[in-house]
């Protein structure tokens, strides 16, 4: 035997005693198998449907319950990532975190996966991970995400897949007239939904409680719990909810400068019936016959149209403000926050001209104030104010709306935190275009620390983050158990009061302390309740 063909076998062997196969369980679908990983405490199913594939007719309907097999599914590898367009970055940091392993793609691609080290019969808290990408890309599959630290912390960790852009959120009136509930667009966030409804009906035999259920996320996937939270459509489908870096709480008006506003059914209609012109397609049919690369490659405005959530009156009967302000949401226990430097990963205005003239146009006669809060005089200090102030309207002001708003219309508890800690990112780590600068506590930071994957590799963690990884997902471990971030051991976690020091700060010291950036925040509130009505 050569030593290339004996470093090959050497590999698989090392493979087979680090995934020998799990014991089948039943499930609706009938029997899945999975993969006892090396420790020998986590077992690990990847891969196993939740609905059948959203193909062909079943392009651009509600998800419907997967086809039962027959025999023992090997659920033992991750399955393709949903359709979306190629990540920017090429081989950046945020490709190889969030979208790896990235080909194969596929409309086929409504599955999910889970780790547990708890027995059948058991009742442990779950834990469901929606991943983010901007509703545009992304996937579960990501080797950041893996579960199986969380499992080992005692909990049923369910990561899911869901439609993303054009596949998982194109409205238009041929659409919605087809539809049980005439409405059209929200198909990914009715994956999520569908998976939580798996997630209640077979979670047992895994040993999950299906009534301890605690959906959490980033960016997109934080965005995807609040929409959940304010969803009349997953009422009963959850119990907890943890929001990192993402919330939807923005005015209707399409021309507000926080975020990027939702359109109803009726202009989100309008908008998708650019696809079938685009595509030359003579009727609804002959658009569902085109293959995925034809919609991948149609031509868009911009990179989110027909690419976002909708208020279509069925899943979002209104806006998430409008819901949560009226008291209507789901109410549960929430736990959110966000980091300190969100927008250093993503572009930024380069030039104090651009920054001046960029103000100037989107936020009108508040643009005196704004360059006053978010001062430049140079170019370099330009760049950083642009990025403080992305992290502000696409983030961190979003996400404590959402607090807020539950603290004054719900009754459950609130927690909140900011993270501050810097990852050991080499100075010269690209992260999209943004090449050669500290990316600080960037946008996803957080997320070796809640999965405890120190992931890349290759950066110089040390043991100060592996003992704050341990707590922080201690916290949220905690909270999917009881609803409470709170227990031994570790630093005191007050309910959130934004007049008082109960935010949590994640760094060298873990603390409680004021809300940050206060004066910003309020500029943002006063700014949102100008755009309101327009």
């Amino acid at each position: 035997m050569n030593k290339r063909v004996f470093a090959w076998v050497a590999v698989g062997l090392m493979a087979a005693v680090a995934s020998a196969n799990a014991d089948p369980i039943k499930i609706s679908g009938g029997l899945v198998s999975g993969a006892q990983l090396s420790d020998g405490a986590v077992r690990a199913y990847k891969g196993i449907p939740f609905a059948k594939p959203p193909i062909g007719d079943l392009r651009w309907r509600e998800p419907q319950p997967a086809e039962p097999w027959s025999g023992t599914l090997a659920a033992e590898t991750h399955r393709p990532v949903c359709m979306q367009p190629d990540p920017l970055g090429g081989n950046s940091i945020f490709t190889r975190l969030f979208f790896t392993p990235f080909e194969p793609r596929s409309e086929d691609c409504l599955y999910l996966n889970v780790w547990t080290t708890a027995a059948p019969g058991d009742k442990r808290p779950v834990m469901v991970w929606i991943p983010g990408g901007g509703f545009r890309g992304g996937s579960s599959a990501g080797a950041i995400y893996d579960g199986a630290e969380l499992a080992k912390k005692g909990v049923v960790l369910v990561s899911i897949n869901y439609r993303l852009w054009k596949f998982g959120f194109l409205a238009t009136s041929e659409l919605s007239k087809e539809s049980p509930h005439h409405v059209s667009g929200n198909y990914g966030l009715l994956d999520q939904i569908a998976a939580l409804q798996w997630v209640k009906d077979n979670v047992a035999a895994f040993g999950g409680d299906p009534g301890n259920v605690t959906i959490f996320g980033q960016s997109a996937g934080a965005s995807s719990a609040n929409f959940l939270m304010a969803s009349p459509v997953a009422k009963g489908l959850f119990q907890k909810v943890i929001g990192e870096s993402g919330g939807t709480f923005l005015p209707a008006a399409t021309s507000s400068p926080i975020g990027r506003p939702m359109l109803g059914l009726a202009a989100a209609e309008a908008v998708g019936s650019k696809l079938t012109t685009d595509l030359k397609a003579t009727s609804l049919a002959d658009l569902r016959k085109r293959s995925g690369d034809e919609i991948l490659a149609s031509p868009s405005d911009d990179v989110y149209q027909s690419a976002l959530p909708i208020m279509d009156g069925y899943v979002l009967p209104a806006t998430v403000a409008e819901i949560f302000t009226a008291g209507k949401q789901n109410d549960v226990p929430l736990l959110a926050g966000t980091n300190a430097n969100e927008g250093a990963n993503f572009p930024t205005l380069k030039t104090l001209a651009a920054f001046r003239e960029d103000a100037k146009k989107r936020i009108g006669s508040f643009a005196d104030e704004y360059l006053s809060l978010y001062a430049a005089d140079t170019d370099a200090q330009a760049t950083e104010a642009s990025a403080a102030a992305i992290r502000d309207t696409r983030i961190a002001w979003p996400n404590l709306r959402w607090a807020t708003t539950q603290l004054k219309t719900g009754h459950s508890k609130v927690f909140y935190y900011y993270f501050p800690h810097h990852p050991p990112a080499p100075p010269n780590e690209q992260f999209v275009e943004n090449l050669g600068k500290n990316l600080g506590a960037s946008h996803g930071a957080e997320l070796a620390y809640v999965f405890g994957n120190f992931i890349p590799s290759e950066w110089a963690w040390a043991d100060a983050d592996k003992t704050l990884a341990k707590t922080v997902s201690q916290y949220w471990v905690n909270f999917a158990t009881n609803g409470d971030p709170n227990g031994p051991g570790l630093p005191a976690w007050p309910t959130f009061n934004p007049d008082t020091n109960s935010v949590l700060r994640f760094d060298a010291t873990i603390a409680a302390g004021p809300l940050p950036n206060q004066k910003l925040y309020a500029f943002w509130d006063k700014v949102a309740a100008a755009w309101k009505d327009q």
